[in-house]
């Protein structure tokens, strides 16, 4: 595509030949990477390096992102070696992913963290966030490491995903944070996280609203339910905050419907 200067026009992209994506009338085009040799081999969607040097911006018109058993896969964009040093800056170009509105990761065994901290700018559009069956996941938001070091483990960090509604984790045996310890969530949209075996997830990160600089862990957004087992919503840590569970909506899961 850098070669051509063509971009990718609509609007889903798959990587993994065992899924299938379900097809609407207003999908004009379909790229579906699904034959490819070797794919077993993938270890990223993008690679910072490819575009140090050009002003190319891969998969900018790009909304919907399946990435499915991709045993190597470790990350969405990789930092290469020299990129994203305390010496360079470790951003992606700024229209990556920028219309992204989904992603689904299925069966990739190898990824730990989902989404770098420095990659949420370019994720501003994202609305909704499917991780199943991810044996290695320890995060979804990762923290920005530097800042943590030079600020202190104390430091607040906010993870700005303005538009997210559904954030669904299923099948995540070793998921520990949805962001870090430090970490709130500026997410006023957030309208559902739905969990299924997430045993070592003992904490639901805080929430900061967009409008005011009130403690956030009082606040949730209005329209935000948490669903899975009761069993697993007791055995959570509020971190000596009990009041911000008072403020979280819980739907408990039937155990009928979590085996479904």
């Amino acid at each position: 595509m850098q070669q051509s200067k063509r971009s990718l026009i609509k609007y889903k992209l798959q990587v993994g030949s065992r899924f299938t994506l379900d097809w609407t009338p207003e999908i004009e085009k379909v790229v579906t990477i699904g034959e490819v040799h070797n794919w077993e081999g993938i270890e990223c969607v993008v690679s910072l390096s490819s575009f140090a040097s050009s002003s190319a911006h891969p998969f900018q018109s790009l909304e919907v992102l399946y990435l499915t058993y991709l045993p190597k896969l470790s990350a969405l964009i990789m930092k290469d070696e020299g990129i994203g040093s305390t010496t360079t800056s470790t951003l992606a170009p700024s229209a990556t992913f920028s219309h992204l509105k989904k992603i689904q990761i299925f069966e990739c065994s190898s990824m730990k963290t989902l989404l770098p901290h420095w990659l949420l700018p370019n994720l501003q559009n994202l609305e909704e966030i499917y991780v199943e069956e991810c044996d290695e996941i320890v995060e979804i938001l990762g923290a920005p490491t530097l800042e943590v070091e030079e600020k202190g483990s104390d430091a607040l960090i906010k993870f700005h995903l303005p538009k997210l509604r559904e954030l669904y984790l299923w099948e995540l045996p070793n998921l520990k944070s949805i962001c870090s310890k430090s970490g709130v969530m500026v997410c006023d949209s957030l309208q559902v996280i739905e969990f299924g075996n997430c045993d070592k997830l003992k904490r639901i990160p805080p929430f900061v609203p967009f409008v005011g600089n009130g403690q956030p862990f009082a606040y949730a957004p209005p329209s935000l339910t948490i669903k899975s087992r009761k069993e697993w919503w007791e055995s959570l840590e509020w971190d000596g905050h009990p009041n911000f569970k008072n403020v979280l909506r819980f739907n408990r899961w039937s155990e009928i419907d979590y085996k479904v």
